[in-house]
């Protein structure tokens, strides 16, 4: 798979969220998952919160993919990832062992790029790891459908329930978990650390306003 025509970019100004909630849109309308509206865009009350991080994937410079992290750290105040909601028992147990858990979500790719639509969600991923140097371990979590658990199993992660219906969601889902890992991901894409390292964004100019000390990051 060649990612070298791939860029991963931390949306900071109005209008680079305005074109990820716009690619949103576009895709979800496409697969009938929301009704065509006027403003040609989707949000939801998480993205203007501190802790949730909307990123795009840029093909040769233009915006062809989107994605958003969400964590979860009582010590940063950061209260809540989205998939909480549908998993208030499991997340009792997994907040007591785990100071940190983020959830990868808002997974979207423009209707019109079906040549790379299936190597898109795997270089948005790569967003994920640009937070490493930042925490000592992060636990990664995802409400998932029967349709995408094929994918994040190719993650290294591993369901943790059963399927069934949730709060908030359309279809039955299942929470799935594992510490988040380069191994796995880079078996998986066939990348080595510096084809990563050049996907991963520079994420300084929010994190470094929580005092963070960037850590070296291994596999």
């Amino acid at each position: 798979m060649d990612f070298s025509k791939f860029t991963n970019h931390l949306c900071l100004s109005h209008e680079e969220k305005i074109t990820a909630y716009n690619i949103r849109y576009q895709a979800y309308t496409d697969v009938d998952y929301e009704p065509i509206t006027a403003t040609g865009l989707y949000q939801d009350e998480f993205d203007e919160a501190d802790n949730h991080f909307t990123f795009l994937l840029k093909e040769a410079g233009k915006p062809m993919a989107t994605a958003r992290v969400s964590i979860k750290c009582g010590e940063l105040n950061w209260p809540t990832v989205p998939c909480e909601r549908g998993f208030v028992e499991e997340f009792k147990d997994l907040s007591q062992q785990h100071p940190v858990i983020m959830e990868m979500g808002r997974l979207a790719v423009l209707p019109d790029t079906r040549g790379v639509a299936s190597i898109a969600p795997l270089a948005l991923y790569a967003n994920a790891f640009a937070f490493l140097p930042y925490f000592e371990s992060i636990l990664m979590v995802c409400a998932s459908g029967k349709k995408h658990k094929r994918f994040y199993e190719r993650m290294g992660m591993q369901s943790a329930t059963g399927f069934a219906s949730r709060p908030h969601c359309a279809i039955d889902l299942c929470l799935m978990t594992a510490p988040l890992m380069m191994v796995p991901y880079l078996e998986q894409t066939g990348m080595n650390k510096a084809q990563l390292f050049s996907l991963m964004p520079d994420l300084s100019p929010v994190l470094s306003q929580q005092q963070f000390s960037p850590m070296p990051i291994s596999a």
